[in-house]
């Protein structure tokens, strides 16, 4: 007994970690993707203090310390997302404005911990990150530990140049260069523009700005920040083969999926009474946590509502204010339903979604077909990939009609082949040799057994883009050639030249 007990904290001793993790979106949609992951690593006996706007507040963890930073929703409630990302605003302007609201939101958390990330005392073995903003790669600079970046959706062009990660933009387009689907010749063109103009603003001029913001807070002896950007260890992304694009990745990117999907629960009785009753069956309405219903135009607002009114099934819609105007008799509101349990009840027959990630998982893993309405973001790439498993369809809530969205719903409800192809993919989606969370658990523990995983780093990750796009060779290459056609046209001069002035001498001899 005694053995085995001293065998224990030796396994604790050696396994067990000081983890911090930095994760400063303010949106649920992010936060619990990352929630699963700290109270597991907290769960297994290391040591985790996290910074975040969504604390679990659970008492029984007793390994986890989390710092609240629930303020930061202030920064996302003075504006209006959904507006700022909106599909049909420049790239441009969804793009910069994106970067400076999560700087935003990470200087807060910088300014949550200053006191303890400067006390002398403060030790960590291993930094779990928030991968959108290069300035949680700072504390790389105050502790030299190993980094793992993490992301609840895919993550930009700059983390996949930070592992040497292949960006093809055809073969795998950036998330924010709004391009979906079968590309013709000018989306080839505006991907591959996208790509460089994004490089050239982001490594030219904002990244000596951030470069700046991280030397205020951790001394101007820091390496640059760019530098500290490429010695991340580990990217874990919420992507996988079945709900998004197949692409080429090293090593060191680790793909998670189903990271927050849990074990169902009894539903609230009143709601499932609501379920049980509706004799012909119900759909749920919801655009997520960013997205909100009650932000919708009053003419977008009016048309759904005359839409639902006259669709034969009951709706629960998820709807943000006590009052919604105009409430007909088939829709119930509340400000917040329990999704994965809901979806779980077999008279659910169809989901309308903003098409966000978490959503798009929970609909597979339910078998509820979707009809897509994307906002901003990821959602369009994901409801595009939805369409084209043939697990819903998509509309769109500038153009829509009260009657297309009446058919497109009604469709999605009643076709039999959407409810099918779901139930297909789900069998995909779960034969995996182990769920997300175990996965990731594995690695960030990897990461903290062999103290870092360079190892796994592929080599374009240090090359400069000057080699990485062979540019050296492509000069070298047209040099020689240059070099040589100049040659031989220099010599069949001499040979014209030579060959006249031997004609002439024939001529006057």
């Amino acid at each position: 007994m005694r053995t085995s007990l001293l065998i224990s904290i030796s396994f604790c001793y050696v396994q067990c970690a000081k983890i911090l993790g930095i994760f400063p979106i303010p949106s649920i949609s992010h936060q619990m993707v990352y929630q699963s992951v700290w109270r597991e690593l907290s769960l297994r006996g290391h040591q985790v203090t996290v910074f975040t706007p969504d604390p679990l507040k659970n008492a029984s963890l007793t390994n986890l310390t989390e710092i609240d930073l629930t303020s930061t929703y202030d920064i996302i409630r003075r504006i209006d997302i959904s507006k700022l990302m909106a599909k049909d605003n420049s790239v441009t302007k969804s793009t910069l404005w994106l970067l400076d609201f999560i700087e935003e939101v990470t200087i807060e958390h910088f300014k949550a911990g200053e006191i303890l990330f400067k006390s002398a005392t403060t030790e960590f073995d291993l930094i779990i990150v928030e991968t959108l903003h290069p300035l949680v790669y700072s504390l790389g600079c105050k502790f030299r530990v190993p980094i793992v970046a993490i992301s609840s959706l895919g993550v930009l062009l700059q983390t996949h140049d930070a592992v040497g990660n292949p960006t093809h933009p055809v073969l795998s387009p950036d998330i924010f260069a709004n391009i979906v689907g079968q590309m013709g010749l000018y989306q080839k063109m505006s991907s591959v523009l996208h790509n460089l103009w994004y490089r050239i603003v982001y490594y030219w001029f904002l990244m000596p700005r951030y470069d700046k913001i991280a030397k205020k807070f951790w001394g101007d002896h820091c390496p640059y920040l760019g530098d500290l950007e490429r010695n991340v260890d580990l990217v874990l992304v919420n992507t996988n083969s079945i709900l998004h694009p197949v692409r080429a990745n090293v090593p060191n990117i680790i793909e998670m999926g189903q990271m927050h999907i849990t074990i169902k629960k009894s539903l609230p009785q009143d709601l499932q009474e609501y379920l049980d009753v509706s004799p012909h069956g119900v759909i749920y309405f919801s655009l997520g946590s960013n997205v909100k219903s009650a932000n919708l135009s009053v003419a977008t607002r009016k048309l759904i509502i005359e839409a639902l009114s006259e669709l034969p099934y009951n709706v629960l819609w998820k709807w943000e204010t006590d009052y919604l105007p105009d409430q007909p008799e088939n829709v119930m509101t509340r400000k917040w339903f329990p999704q994965q349990d809901l979806l779980g009840h077999k008279n659910v027959k169809a989901f309308v979604s903003q098409g966000g990630l978490q959503s798009m998982e929970e609909a597979v893993s339910n078998c509820v077909p979707v009809v897509g309405m994307p906002f901003f973001g990821d959602q369009s790439l994901n409801v595009m990939k939805m369409v084209q498993m043939g697990i819903g369809r998509s509309i769109d809530h500038v153009t829509m009609t009260k009657e297309t969205l009446k058919e497109v719903i009604t469709e999605v409800a009643e076709n039999k082949k959407y409810q099918n192809r779901v139930k297909k993919l789900k069998d995909l989606f779960r034969d995996q040799p182990m769920t997300g969370l175990e996965k990731t658990v594995w690695w960030i523990e990897y990461v903290i057994r062999h103290k870092g995983a360079k190892h796994l780093r592929s080599p374009a990750a240090d090359m400069s883009w000057f080699e990485y796009y062979l540019v050296d060779v492509i000069l070298t290459v047209l040099f020689g050639t240059f070099a040589f056609l100049y040659l031989i046209i220099f010599c069949l001069k001499m040979l014209i030249k030579y060959v006249r002035c031997k004609n002439v001498k024939i001529k006057t001899g």
